[in-house]
C-alpha cells in the first residue's frame, strides 16, 4: 500500500503565509499507472480544484478536499516525511489534480524550493488537461517539468467545447521538450474527433498520441474493451496506454 503524508481532508495544518498551494493529498511508495512512464516508482502530489467536471472523473471525490499550505511548509513536509529521500533515489514526482495549472505560479515556486533540498533534481511529471497555457511570465516552469502528461477532454466527457478545447494551450504544450497527449476513448467513434481537432490542424503530432480506454474499475475495463482500444491504436499508428493502477488495485484510491 502507498505511504501517505497528507490524506484528503485529514491534514490539520493550514498555513496561508506566503505563497501557498491548495493540496489534497501526497503519497509515496506508489507507481505511475498511466502513460509512457507506467510502472515507475512515484510520489504523487495531488492539488485541489478543477474547472472542468468531466462526468466520468475518477478523482472528484478526492480533489475537492484540501488544505492550504505555504510552499515552505509543504517542502518541510516532503523532507520530514521521507519524500525527498525517495525522490533522490529516482522516484518520479507526479503532480496531478484536479487541474494543477490553476496554481502554476505557486507550483513553480514549490518545485524550485524542492530542488534546493534534493540531492538530485527530481524527475517531474505534470498531469494537465491542456486548457490553461503556461503564463508568459512563468517560463521557468518549462525547465522544471520533465514530462507533460496532457489529457485533453473529448466531447464524451460532457464538458462544453468552450471549456475543454483550447488550441492555444494544446499547441503550446505540444512544443514542450517531452509532451504526450493521452486521450480517454470509448471506441472507434472517438478517433475522428482526435484526428480532426488535434492532428490535422497540426496542434499535436501523431507520435505524441496515446489512446487509453475509459473505465474506473476492472469490470469497466474489460479485456474486450482494452483489446478494442489497443487494436484502434494500432490501426491509427499511435500508442496504446493502459491503466496499471486499475489492473492491479481495481478502484482503490491512493495507489
Amino acid at each position: 500500500m502507498a505511504y501517505y503524508i497528507i490524506r484528503p481532508g485529514e491534514h490539520a495544518v493550514e498555513d496561508a503565509a506566503g505563497t501557498s498551494l491548495a493540496v489534497c493529498e501526497v503519497f509515496a511508495d506508489a507507481v505511475q499507472g498511466e502513460g509512457v512512464y507506467a510502472g515507475c516508482p512515484a510520489v504523487f502530489l495531488r492539488l485541489s480544484g478543477c474547472h472542468l467536471g468531466c462526468k466520468w472523473c475518477d478523482t472528484m471525490d478526492i480533489w475537492n478536499k484540501s488544505c492550504r499550505l505555504s510552499v515552505d511548509r509543504l517542502v518541510g513536509i516532503f523532507k520530514d516525511g521521507g519524500i525527498v529521500s525517495r525522490l533522490d533515489k529516482g522516484h518520479h514526482l507526479v503532480v496531478t489534480g484536479g487541474a494543477p495549472m490553476l496554481q502554476q505560479d505557486a507550483l513553480t515556486e514549490f518545485l524550485v524550493s524542492l530542488n534546493n533540498v534534493c540531492r538530485n533534481r527530481p524527475f517531474v511529471e505534470m498531469e494537465n488537461e491542456c486548457t490553461i497555457p503556461v503564463h508568459p511570465g512563468n517560463s521557468e516552469l518549462w525547465g522544471l517539468v520533465d514530462s507533460w502528461n496532457n489529457s485533453p477532454k473529448l466531447s464524451h466527457s460532457g464538458v462544453p467545447d468552450a471549456k475543454r478545447y483550447n488550441p492555444e494551450a494544446i499547441g503550446q504544450m505540444s512544443l514542450a521538450r517531452e509532451a504526450w497527449f493521452k486521450f480517454v476513448v470509448g471506441g472507434e467513434d472517438d478517433w475522428a474527433e482526435i484526428e480532426d481537432g488535434f492532428i490535422v490542424p497540426g496542434y499535436v503530432r501523431r507520435s505524441q498520441v496515446l489512446l487509453m480506454p475509459e473505465g474506473q474499475t476492472r469490470s469497466q475495463l474489460s479485456p474486450e474493451k482494452k483489446q478494442a482500444v489497443l487494436e484502434m491504436a494500432v490501426r491509427h499508428d499511435v500508442r496504446y496506454a493502459g491503466r496499471l493502477q486499475i489492473d492491479v488495485y481495481d478502484n482503490r484510491k491512493g495507489v
